[in-house]
């Protein structure tokens, strides 16, 4: 489960940018890691649903 208190989004990007190619300066950094703490914080809610293996989305969204 994601925790969105106990997340580090600068350790994610500093772990995460050089796995996969980039080489982002102090400041492209920050403003990366700031965009995926609020992405967590949104989508928190949505993980936080218990889903089993035979949950299925529905046919036709209905709000």
């Amino acid at each position: 489960m994601l925790d969105p208190d106990r997340f580090d989004p600068a350790a994610h990007v500093a772990a995460a940018a050089p796995a996969v190619g980039l080489t982002l300066d102090a400041a492209r950094q920050a403003r990366v890691a700031a965009a995926f703490a609020l992405v967590v914080r949104v989508a928190a809610p949505a993980l936080a649903v218990p889903l089993t293996e035979t949950d299925e989305p529905a046919p036709v969204y209905r709000p």
